[in-house]
C-alpha cells in the first residue's frame, strides 16, 4: 500500500507542477514586451541626459524638469504630470524639481510640441537631443 501511495503522490506532484507551468506561462502572455513599457522607453531617452550630468560631475541633487509647453506659458497638462513622476524615478539620484528653472540644471521635454525649444535668458545648452529632450546649464551658479 505504501508503494501505492508513493505512486499516487509523485503523480499528483507531476501534474500539479505542470499546471502551474502553464498558469505562469498563461499570465506571461498578457505581460507587453520591455521595449513597450513606457518606463523603460523613458529611461532610454534620458539615457544621454544621465550621462551628459556625469559629464558635467553632477552626481546629484536639484535638477529641474519643464515640459516645452510649460516652458512657453502653456498650462502644464495631466500627461505633464505623469511623465514627471516617471521622470523623477528614471532620474533616481537626481531630485527632479517639476516646472523650474532654479536648479543649475534643467531638462526640458519637447516631445509633445512642435514649437521649437529656445534657450532662456542665462542658461546654455549642454545637450540636445533628436527626440525632443534638452539640457540647460546656468551659466552662473545658483
Amino acid at each position: 500500500m505504501s508503494r501505492f501511495f508513493r505512486l499516487l503522490i509523485s503523480a499528483a506532484i507531476v501534474v500539479v507542477a505542470f499546471l502551474n507551468l502553464w498558469q505562469v506561462n498563461h499570465s506571461l502572455q498578457s505581460v507587453k514586451p520591455r521595449d513597450a513599457d513606457d518606463v523603460v522607453i523613458l529611461e532610454d531617452r534620458l539615457r544621454f541626459v544621465r550621462d551628459a550630468l556625469m559629464k558635467e560631475q553632477y552626481w546629484r541633487g536639484d535638477v529641474g524638469y519643464m515640459p516645452a509647453g510649460v516652458l512657453h506659458g502653456h498650462a502644464r497638462t495631466h500627461f505633464d504630470d505623469e511623465q514627471w513622476v516617471f521622470v523623477r524615478y528614471v532620474m533616481i539620484p537626481w531630485n527632479v524639481v517639476q516646472d523650474s528653472l532654479a536648479p543649475r540644471y534643467v531638462i526640458v521635454d519637447g516631445r509633445r510640441t512642435t514649437e521649437p525649444i529656445e534657450t532662456p535668458p542665462g542658461f546654455t545648452r549642454i545637450y540636445d537631443s533628436t527626440n525632443g529632450i534638452v539640457v540647460l546649464r546656468k551659466l552662473s551658479p545658483p
